[in-house]
């Protein structure tokens, strides 16, 4: 059933507000074709009888029918034209019927079908037009002494009457669907403006809502990140201690053997005095080196610079030399690798990184810690990893590893701020990635930036 509909749908595209339309090519197709094929099959017998007038119409008639209703499928542009052409031939085929063939009591049915077509095939106006015509031609039919009974007539007149009557009241009925979907529309689009106009208002808010959500974000992060540098702050100043230990020991050394000389009334010859003078300055230039190299770490400035990655790393170590005494620390990086970004952010990341690891190998008393720090080139994209045989990092813990006052060494110390900033740092402000995830026997923080260059 269904691929028999599909073939007397009409192939074109409709609209919602066509649907009228669509309905109305679907009945004049059914019926083009099968009157046409009808019309068509009896034309050959009415020549056969000698009524080539009747023939030859009924011939070119089915042609027509079965020509246009292919045309129709394809094109629904056609239908005004076509429908309108069909009911004047139809017309014109009813009235060789009742007068060129033979009488016949079933060519009642020719005059009551009418009203169907009117209906279906035009508009208001022409639907009053054709009947009018068609109900004078069945008084042309009463006048001109037409062989059929009166009660012939009756029935000829009330079922045309009756047909007529049933198809207004589909008429009405198809206008009140109409004006009903027309309404709805109506509704739907005024809902649908009502709707549009909220989702606007609705976004504006959103919009302030998240600039101001960014804004307090933004703040926040400063606020962590001033909290972050001034708990630095204390380890820098020990580590300043650290370093600055053996130095001062040295340059005690010098003066006591001065003053165990002068004591002594030793007579101390000028070259010797010199030569222990540019040892203490020697000394002191390298104590004020490390300060610069302390503040430059903590420094904000943003500018970028072109960076060898391997010297940074070298950097990194005498930084953190005190606390690295302990520690088998590796370096795996070629020289000729460089990165242009601001030194002193990627230099606060990794330290962030290595003190982590630093704090676990303390915690968990790690026997024999070992530390590598590793830098490769990937496509367009630096990559550096920092990987300790600490034991590794929780499941529990490592999801949630980069998150604010999050720590494993709360009783230790942990401000649980170093990750999250060095995460900040890496996304905000060098435009990459950090991630961390459990290898071997300890874990593995990877961070991957753009190897632009100047």
């Amino acid at each position: 059933m269904k691929p028999l509909i599909e073939f007397f749908m009409p192939h074109d595209q409709f609209e919602a507000h066509e649907w009228i339309l669509k309905h109305q090519i679907f009945a004049l197709l059914m019926i083009s074709f099968f009157f046409g094929l009808g019309v068509l099959c009896f034309a050959p017998v009415r020549i056969l009888q000698g009524n080539l007038v009747v023939g030859i119409s009924q011939l070119l008639l089915g042609l027509f029918m079965l020509s246009g209703f292919f045309l129709l499928r394809k094109n629904k542009t056609f239908y005004a034209r076509y429908a309108l052409t069909f009911m004047i031939l139809f017309f014109l085929y009813t009235w060789l019927i009742f007068f060129k063939v033979p009488q016949n009591h079933l060519n009642i049915l020719w005059v009551i079908a009418a009203p169907i077509l009117i209906f279906f095939f035009l508009n208001r106006k022409g639907g009053m037009v054709m009947f009018v015509l068609v109900t004078l031609f069945i008084i042309y039919l009463m006048l001109s002494g037409y062989p059929y009974t009166l009660a012939e007539y009756i029935t000829l007149i009330g079922a045309f009457l009756i047909t007529t009557f049933v198809m207004y009241i589909y008429e009405r009925v198809k206008d009140g669907e109409r004006a009903l979907m027309e309404a709805y529309a109506k509704r739907l689009s005024n809902e649908v403006e009502e709707k549009t106009a909220e989702l606007t208002m609705l976004n504006t808010h959103l919009q302030q809502r998240i600039n101001m959500e960014v804004k307090k974000q933004i703040e926040q992060e400063q606020m962590l990140l001033h909290q972050y540098r001034m708990a630095r702050l204390g380890e820098m100043t020990d580590a300043i201690a650290h370093q600055w230990r053996q130095p001062l020991m040295h340059i005690n050394a010098h003066l006591l053997d001065l003053e165990t000389q002068l004591d002594r009334h030793d007579s101390v010859h000028p070259t010797t005095v010199m030569e222990k003078i540019d040892v203490i300055a020697s000394i002191t230039l390298q104590m004020s080196e490390t300060i610069e190299d302390f503040r430059h770490l903590f420094d904000t400035q943003t500018e970028p610079e072109n960076v060898q990655v391997y010297e940074l790393f070298k950097e990194l170590e005498m930084m953190l030399h005190y606390r690295l005494k302990e520690i088998e620390l590796l370096i795996v990086c070629e020289e000729d690798i460089w990165i242009y970004l601001p030194k002193n952010m990627l230099l606060q990341v990794l330290v962030a990184v290595v003190v982590n690891a630093l704090e676990v190998f303390v915690l968990r008393k790690t026997p024999s810690p070992k530390l590598i720090l590793e830098c490769r080139e990937e496509g367009n994209t630096v990559v550096f990893s920092v990987t300790d045989n600490a034991g590794g990092i929780e499941a529990k813990a490592l999801s949630s590893l980069f998150d604010p006052y999050f720590t494993t060494k709360k009783h230790d110390g942990g401000t649980g701020l170093g990750l999250y900033i060095a995460k900040i740092i890496v996304e905000r402000q060098l435009k990459g990635n950090i991630r961390a995830e459990n290898i071997g026997d300890g874990a593995s923080f990877t961070i991957f930036l753009p190897i632009s260059k100047q």
